[in-house]
């Protein structure tokens, strides 16, 4: 199925919140807080995106590879005022067009992950760790680009949502777990697909990056470091740095990159840009994407590394270069791998 979605009638969802929903829905009950709870984590736990075809696929497993379970998406239901409800716009197996992000809470109890039922709209769905309790918790007309991010006390998400039609103006907003209740953050910032977004440990502030398109060699990208204060919705902006965001820390005192490296054609190169502007390059070579894990000691990195002889997914650390640490069971048809460390 693919929805045609009428453009500019539905931005006012994401402005008012209230113009889309089938009145029947606006009465629906909201979930309790409590409903959020779900059993805590015994081990390490391994989150994949892979293809069948033209059928993406959410799978959950130990990081060993055991217990490997698909995620069915079957009665995703719907509370998030202003939202198009499940008949209209349902989430399931057959109308799931691509599960672009995925990520772990803090705790390890749920996953939010970013799936496309429609060509022209995204949206986030909470899946707890046993593959149940599905439900949208995002605004579900708009595209939704790039990252998602979690609170460290695990009751918020956050995400780049387009304003505009077609995909444009995207900026960040928030959603209260439990109440589902949905906040823009930003208004007129220059967010993309390629940015990345992290919650401070206080949860009071956002810090993000701004694509800024190419660098002056035509080759890499550009991008600015950027916070915004949850309370007072003041931005912030930082240097700008020569590469494509990867991932935030909590204390937003580095970033993570990645650029072609200078010194070995074809090749990209990972590294850790602190605020004073200090580099150090942590791997090199046929490298896709990474992602900070929780702790910001170590990062979840897709690539093919030296002496492999397939893409891999491994664990490197964020301190000193070629710090492979773990290497995981993931398939050939492995598109994004979510991980969650017991002791990370």
């Amino acid at each position: 199925m693919q929805l045609r979605l009428q453009f500019p009638a539905c931005i006012a969802v994401l402005l008012t919140l209230g113009a889309c929903a089938d009145a029947g829905d606006s009465t629906a009950p909201t979930p309790a807080v409590s409903a959020l709870i779900s059993p805590a984590p015994a081990g390490d736990l391994l989150a994949t995106v892979e293809w069948e075809g033209s059928t993406p696929m959410l799978y959950l497993q130990h990081a060993d590879g055991s217990a490997r379970v698909r995620v069915h998406f079957d009665h995703v239901s719907n509370h998030v005022t202003g939202n198009y409800s499940p008949r209209q716009l349902p989430v399931t197996d057959e109308t799931i067009l691509a599960i672009p992000r995925v990520k772990w809470s803090p705790d390890g109890r749920y996953l939010a992950v970013i799936v496309a039922p429609s060509t022209e709209a995204l949206q986030v769905v909470l899946v707890s760790a046993d593959g149940r309790a599905l439900r949208t918790v995002s605004p579900n007309s708009q595209y939704l680009w790039g990252d998602v991010e979690w609170s460290p006390d695990a009751r918020r998400i956050a995400y780049i949502v387009a304003t505009g039609p077609y995909g444009s103006r995207p900026d960040l907003f928030v959603t209260e777990l439990g109440a589902d209740r949905v906040t823009r953050v930003t208004t007129g910032s220059r967010l993309s697909g390629y940015d990345v977004v992290r919650f401070d440990p206080s949860g009071q502030r956002l810090y993000f990056t701004e694509r800024l398109g190419f660098a002056e060699d035509g080759v890499n990208g550009l991008a600015r470091l950027a916070s915004v204060n949850l309370t007072s919705g003041t931005v912030t902006t930082a240097d700008t740095v020569v590469g494509e965001p990867q991932g935030l820390p909590r204390d937003g005192s580095w970033a993570l990159f990645m650029r072609s490296s200078a010194i070995n054609p074809g090749a990209r190169e990972l590294f850790r840009r602190s605020v004073d502007g200090s580099e150090t390059v942590l791997a090199s070579g046929d490298l896709r994407q990474a992602v900070v894990l929780e702790g910001d000691r170590e990062a979840l990195l897709d690539a093919t590394l030296p002496k492999e002889a397939a893409e891999s997914y491994s664990v490197i650390g964020l301190d000193q270069p070629d710090d492979v640490r773990l290497t995981l069971p993931t398939q050939s048809s492995t598109t994004w791998a979510a991980l969650w460390q017991l002791v990370p």
